[in-house]
């Protein structure tokens, strides 16, 4: 497998795994106060919107030539690491929310 290939394969893969991550997030978010469930809810919403985002970028890595290919990486890196990024921070979030929710 090629360089391209395998850099897009991996990236799917993740992107697969947030799906299930999401998902998983979402049902936990159920678990809250209403108020902290409109919180959760939208940080689901933007994390679904920069896995959108991931998806577009990884679409057009997969339909660049050779030469293109090595700019759209970056690109796709950049949004990869993004939702990366804010996927953490979500995760470390709902984390301490149900922790409190538990305290009270």
């Amino acid at each position: 497998m090629n360089s391209k290939n395998a850099h897009m394969k991996k990236m799917r893969e993740q992107l697969e795994n947030w799906e299930i991550e999401i998902g998983q997030l979402k049902e936990k978010a159920g678990k809250v106060s209403a108020e902290t469930q409109v919180k959760y809810y939208k940080q689901i919403e933007d994390l679904r919107l920069l896995q959108k985002d991931a998806r577009q970028k990884l679409s057009e890595l997969s339909n660049a030539g050779d030469d293109a290919w090595k700019s759209l990486k970056q690109d796709a890196g950049s949004a990869y690491e993004n939702i990366k990024t804010t996927f953490t921070e979500t995760q470390k979030a709902f984390k301490e929310g149900l922790k409190e929710s538990k305290e009270k």
